[in-house]
């Protein structure tokens, strides 16, 4: 099995670098849920910290990194694991084209509504008698309005959180050893400070 390397030069590198300290894998999933890790649904919590932590490069991929006591680590575990994680955000990236998709669809059939209703008070003589018009119009403007909100909420507010969602599904998730990291953390605090930082004594 092969550690994730740490590198850091202070302990708050340590720490920022381990974003999610596990006890065992099932702090990943639900524990509603008895079903094989291949199946099992994550855990809402989980995902939440997964949103909240996580580390971002200069290409702007992320990089995720659990710690766990290497006694209970798994390779074919972790492989799962990863493979279940993409998933789930794959699986809400689909959810969110579908929504995205209906909720444009819905905008293109109000427009047409009120593009419908438009051509009527010009087209039908007996629609433009006073009352009937200004009824008509409300409506022609309501759906045409409405409609192209609908468009460009579609396009524009979901499109932040698509690329968002793709990035967890390209993630590069990773599992560091418990005792990788303490070590890291008692070999930065035993590491004797520069001499160059030091101010000699009787320098007077």
């Amino acid at each position: 099995m092969e550690d994730s390397k740490i590198t850091p030069k202070t302990v708050s590198d340590v720490l920022q670098a381990t974003h999610i300290a596990l006890d065992d894998y099932g702090d990943i999933f639900s524990d509603f849920d008895p079903s094989p890790y291949q199946r099992r649904l994550l855990s809402e919590d989980f995902v939440k910290e997964l949103h909240r932590r996580y580390t971002e490069t200069i290409k702007g991929d992320l990089v995720i990194n659990f710690a766990l006591p290497h006694a209970i680590r798994s390779e074919k575990v972790e492989g799962i694991i990863k493979k279940r994680i993409k998933e789930y955000f794959k699986l809400h990236h689909k959810e969110l084209d579908k929504h995205s998709h209906e909720k444009m669809k819905g905008g293109a059939i109000r427009l047409l509504i009120g593009a419908l209703v438009s051509i009527a008070v010009f087209e039908i003589p007996g629609l433009s008698v006073p009352p009937i018009i200004t009824l008509l119009s409300v409506f022609m403007w309501f759906f045409i309005w409405s409609g192209f909100e609908d468009i460009f909420d579609a396009s524009a507010k979901h499109r932040h959180k698509r690329i968002f969602l793709e990035k967890f599904m390209k993630a590069d998730y990773r599992f560091i050893s418990e005792e990788e990291v303490l070590g890291s953390i008692q070999k930065i605090q035993e590491t004797p400070e520069n001499p160059s930082t030091k101010t000699p004594e009787n320098s007077l």
